[in-house]
């Protein structure tokens, strides 16, 4: 007796259940897989970043150690030329033609004024004020100044490096700074980022920024917002972050496109040996969608393929479930149709070999003797041995190299015997022997089940991992070559620093014997100065002499002379009027000579000079010269110091006095000015004429006799400067510039 249909229980009503819960633990297990490929994704690229960051971080501190170097050495080098302008001039015209990167160098005194740079326009500037002055004065060691517009370069960004200058005993005597421009910043970013690229063979656009220390970005891959943001004050979560660590990465919002980003992030570091860094950051990111494109692809591609797969087999499910469900009830009111349902069954059976022909990796059967029971088409396309030949062949003769054979079969009669198997039920990488006698790289699960009657089968699921193996192999020929670099680098640097070392050798020894040299010159010069000066003087005793001597003795006795001259004639009968006219015309010869021997004792040497000073002496020239040729002449002085030097006056005098006599001989002239003004600590005389002229380029060629050069030759003993302005038909203009000694002006 049956139960009634109505109340018999619904048979496998539990299996849409178990399909439903299946589905669902498959999508999780899908997801979560998902996820966790993302995530690892995520944390290769961020790391990744992250050490390309800190590569680039330890460049920056490489190059801003080599500048720092640079520095100190220049500095120890004026040390030793602390007052060699000529010698400083060209050797940091040298430093700056050796390294392009150099925007600027230049050296100050120890009052801040530049004295020598590759910039002219910055000569005599006053730095003083400046904070890396005032940091380097205050004996801080060499100073590194952060990113700033330099704008005697027109403003471009530069980093200023300054080092003290200091003497014997430790004194200051200046700084040596420079401006290195940040071009050489970027080529060491550049040459990195495209070594990244070829290494890690990433897709998608890749930004960087190099930020101070204070947050502001002075390097930027978007060159419309370089600079225009602080990213410190904006709250980065990278920025805020590598304050706190050297190097890592974080995934943020992009502050101005709004998108997920992963951005690695490294800091410089300070080093030994004085230089304490500049503690800039450098942020390298890239757009999560760019980091996942590649598997969110495969996925998508495994999931069209697992869709194309599962709706099938879901529907096949559903169909058998049901088919079941009929034969069940079938079963019960005629036994017949099991046979129909053990085809059935049989039908699911192979559409399950189906699914497991289309598996991704190769499936592998044996059972416990070693024979390969099961071969799907991934396996014959891994080890090359079709699905007809593989089975019933050894698995060890099929696909293990013959020198694991022994060990393989060791291993299964160790199973057999204790159920204990190293390989089994895990992952393993080993290597196989295809069918062409090529050994290949494979990753092997093996899972033992046991059947009916106690027989051991093996399912082994292979997988050829052949082109993993040569991406890892040139990711380490890739690291490899990067560390062959990095040494090359290195060696680089060291004979580049040899090499300025023995340049800067062989320019110390050459100015120091150009130096020598020119010591000895000046000693000659100063020598032949002092004997002219010498000589001048004594020369100018010695007219002083012979026109005392002309005034008081010569001319005294002709005015005697001529008062004898009158009486006699007073005396005579002036009647006989030939003897008397002779008599006046002997005393007016007498006379007249008198006058001469009294100008040639005033032009030897004028005592007016000594007794009233230069400004009179140089009034009773003007009005001798303007008497004796008929040329008008003019004088005029202001600001003349109450006590002019001998020296100084009995110059100016002279070389008054050898112009005026120049006019009279060559300038054809009508007038001539003569003007004596000070200013400050100077004298200076002019004297202009409105005459004939000259050309003045005579004059340079040294054409123009030997009246010009004795007058420069005096004026020079003197410490004083001769200008002679001339050109034909317009006149000639000689001004003397002397200087005056502090206590007398």
């Amino acid at each position: 007796m049956t139960m009634p249909e109505a109340t018999a229980p619904r048979p496998y009503s539990w299996l849409p259940v178990l399909i439903g819960v299946l589905t669902v633990v498959m999508l999780t297990i899908g997801t979560l897989a998902f996820r966790y490929v993302e995530t690892r994704m995520v944390a290769t690229a961020g790391e990744t970043l992250a050490q390309t960051a800190a590569e680039v971080s330890d460049k920056l501190d490489r190059f801003l150690i080599e500048r720092y170097g640079d520095a100190l050495m220049m500095a120890r080098t004026f040390s030793v030329q602390s007052q060699n302008r000529e010698f400083q001039s060209a050797y940091i015209a040298g430093v700056k033609t050796a390294y392009p990167d150099y925007l600027w160098i230049g050296a100050t005194d120890a009052r801040g004024e530049i004295v020598v740079a590759t910039d002219q326009a910055t000569m005599g500037r006053d730095y003083s004020g400046q904070a890396w002055f005032k940091a380097v004065r205050s004996g801080h060691g060499v100073h590194m100044g952060d990113v700033e517009p330099f704008a005697v370069m027109g403003g471009p960004d530069a980093i200023a490096v300054t080092a003290p200058i200091t003497g014997p005993q430790g004194e200051f005597l200046g700084v040596v700074t420079t401006r290195v421009g940040i071009p050489g910043l970027e080529d060491v970013m550049t040459r990195t980022l495209l070594a990244f690229r070829q290494r890690e063979g990433l897709r998608g656009a890749l930004e960087y920024q190099f930020l101070t220390e204070q947050g502001v970005a002075f390097i930027d891959s978007d060159l419309d917002h370089k600079g225009l943001v602080n990213l410190k004050q904006l709250g980065l979560p990278s920025v805020r972050l590598s304050e706190g660590a050297l190097f890592g990465y974080v995934e943020e919002e992009h502050k101005r496109r709004h998108v997920q980003v992963i951005t690695g992030y490294a800091r410089t570091l300070a080093h030994d040996g004085g230089f304490e860094g500049m503690h800039w950051t450098v942020l390298m990111r890239m757009d999560r969608r760019d980091v996942l494109a590649p598997i969110r692809e495969v996925l998508w591609n495994l999931g069209l393929a697992g869709g194309a797969v599962a709706v099938p087999t879901f529907g096949l499910l559903v169909w058998t479930v049901t088919r079941v469900r009929k034969e069940y009830r079938h079963a019960q009111h005629e036994r017949a149709f099991a046979r129909d349902a053990e085809a059935s069954l049989r039908k699911s059976e192979a559409h399950t070999r189906r699914i497991v022909e289309l598996a991704l990796d190769g499936f592998i059967g044996m059972d416990a003797a070693g024979v390969i029971i099961d071969w799907n088409v991934q396996a014959e396309q891994i080890f090359g041995w079709s699905r007809q030949e593989a089975i019933g062949r050894l698995l060890s003769a099929t696909i293990v190299p013959a020198q694991h054979q022994e060990a393989h079969e060791q291993g299964l009669r160790h199973f057999l015997t204790t159920g204990e198997g190293s390989m089994l039920n895990t992952r393993v990488e080993i290597t196989g022997w295809h069918r062409d006698g090529h050994e290949i790289p494979i990753e092997l699960a093996i899972s033992p089940s046991l059947r009916g009657g106690g027989a051991y089968t093996f399912s082994a699921f292979v997988r050829d991992i052949s082109a993993r193996k040569r991406t890892e192999l040139q990711r380490r020929m890739h690291e490899e070559e990067l560390q062959r670099l990095n040494e090359a680098l290195d060696r680089r640097v060291r004979a580049r620093t040899q090499e300025l070392a023995a340049v800067n050798e062989s320019l110390v020894a050459e100015v120091t014997e150009r130096m020598q040299t020119e010591v000895s010159l000046e000693q000659s010069r100063q020598a032949l100065q002092k004997l002219a000066f010498q000589l001048l003087r004594v020369q100018e005793e010695e007219r002083r002499r012979i026109s005392r001597d002309l005034h008081d003795d010569i001319n005294q006795r002709l005015a005697l002379l001529a008062m004898d001259i009158e009486a006699v004639g007073q005396k005579l009968n002036l009647s006989t009027d030939h003897v008397g006219r002779a008599v006046r015309d002997i005393q007016e010869r007498v006379v007249e000579l008198s006058d001469v021997v009294r100008h040639l004792a005033y032009q030897l040497h004028p005592s007016i000079l000594d007794d009233l000073g230069l400004p009179i002496a140089l009034q009773r020239l003007v009005e001798d010269f303007t008497a004796r040729s008929r040329i008008r002449g003019s004088f005029g002085h202001k600001n003349i110091p109450a006590a002019v030097p001998q020296e100084i006056a009995t110059c100016l005098y002279r070389i008054t006095q050898e112009s005026l006599n120049n006019v009279v001989r060559h300038a054809e002239a009508s007038q001539v000015d003569v003007e004596l003004t000070g200013a400050q600590s100077e004298l200076v005389v002019t004297i202009t004429d409105n005459g004939v002229g000259f050309d003045s380029e005579q004059l340079r060629n040294g054409s123009h006799g030997l009246g010009l050069l004795g007058m420069k030759e005096r004026v020079a003993l003197v410490h004083g400067n001769l200008h002679v302005v001339s050109a034909v038909g317009k006149g000639t203009r000689v001004q003397v510039v002397v200087l005056v000694p502090a206590e007398v002006a």
